[in-house]
């Protein structure tokens, strides 16, 4: 086993402590050694820009729910959008058209008919802002995006599944952000870092794997 795999204890040892105490700074510090790890890895600088910008919108997740709440989490939208583009364009460079893609592309109808449904039957009627409206709406197409990039990966597998598995963390973990938010399923907020910290994890592990095999 590659020894730098050990390092990811740090950001787990991070989420524990965030899980208990809850701070943004904790919360920062899981994306922050990611980064750095991914760094000793050699990692794509867009992995890399995509966990400082993280860490940003981070920032104005974690403090969205006072007063100029809509405020910030328009700005946590536009950090992770940020983030996505640049996990987009590290997916569109990794990318390579396999012999038989039928499954891959099966996924990937099923998830962007899927959410299309969540987001004009569910979501639209639950935001009244329409701003908002049209910053889910990118923001879930750019999530889209990056899993169905992810899919055709072509990195070794351990690396590719490792990735793809990471992304699909993230978007659940946006699905879990619009329904505690605008569709009050409070008690589905307790998973929202939790997925999103094993996001990150998993992406970082996919870029010790990938260092292997550049190395």
């Amino acid at each position: 086993m590659n020894p730098m795999f050990f390092l990811l204890l740090i950001p787990a040892l991070f989420a524990v402590l965030h899980a208990k105490f809850g701070s943004y700074p904790l919360s920062a510090s899981v994306t922050a050694s990611c980064l750095l790890i991914s760094l000793l890895a050699g990692a794509s600088p867009w992995i890399l820009t995509a966990f400082a910008l993280s860490i940003i919108g981070d920032y104005f997740m974690a403090h969205s729910g006072g007063k100029n709440g809509d405020r910030m989490l328009i700005g946590g939208i536009v950090g992770f959008f940020l983030a996505h583009a640049c996990f987009l364009t590290y997916s569109v460079i990794a990318a390579a058209i396999p012999s038989n893609p039928v499954l891959r592309l099966t996924i990937a109808a099923v998830l962007i008919v899927g959410y299309a449904i969540f987001l004009v039957k569910t979501l639209y009627p639950a935001i009244g802002e329409r701003f908002l409206r049209i910053a889910a709406t990118a923001y879930t197409g750019i999530s889209l995006s990056v899993m169905t990039a992810s899919l055709f990966s072509s990195a070794p597998p351990v690396s590719a599944v490792l990735f793809a598995a990471g992304i699909a963390f993230i978007l659940f973990s946006d699905t879990l952000i619009a329904l505690s938010r605008f569709l009050h399923k409070r008690k589905l907020g307790r998973w929202i870092c939790p997925t999103y910290f094993v996001c990150h994890i998993l992406i970082t592990a996919s870029q010790i794997v990938l260092s292997k095999f550049l190395g």
